[in-house]
């Protein structure tokens, strides 16, 4: 019985040794511009539409001190046309992933 018990114990301190801890990822738990990326748009879709957002491509990330900017861009215009409208912006945070300001230039 007490070698079944030590047993079970073994099987759960080294299921738990296993699991990586997000907190404590050597880039937070938005390591690159890809994922910045994914959650931006899983963000930003359901609130401004996905097509409206998927026109802003290709998107301008950045990272700086500690914190992932995306925003869109305009569409290119021609010599002498004058573009009106903005885009969106959203700011991450790389360690925890918290949406920390988001929003739309008109």
């Amino acid at each position: 019985m007490r070698a079944a018990f030590l047993t079970v114990l073994l099987a759960v301190f080294s299921a738990n040794a296993q699991v990586k801890d997000p907190w404590t990822q050597p880039h937070g738990l938005v390591p690159d511009k890809e994922t910045a990326i994914k959650i931006a748009e899983a963000v930003l879709f359901p609130i401004y539409g996905e097509g409206r957002i998927s026109g802003e491509r290709p998107y301008k990330v950045t990272l700086t001190d500690g914190f992932w900017r995306v925003t869109g861009s305009l569409p290119p215009t021609l010599p002498g046309e004058v573009m009106f409208g903005g885009t969106f912006y959203i700011t991450i945070s790389q360690w925890d992933a918290r949406v920390i300001e988001i929003g739309h230039e008109e």
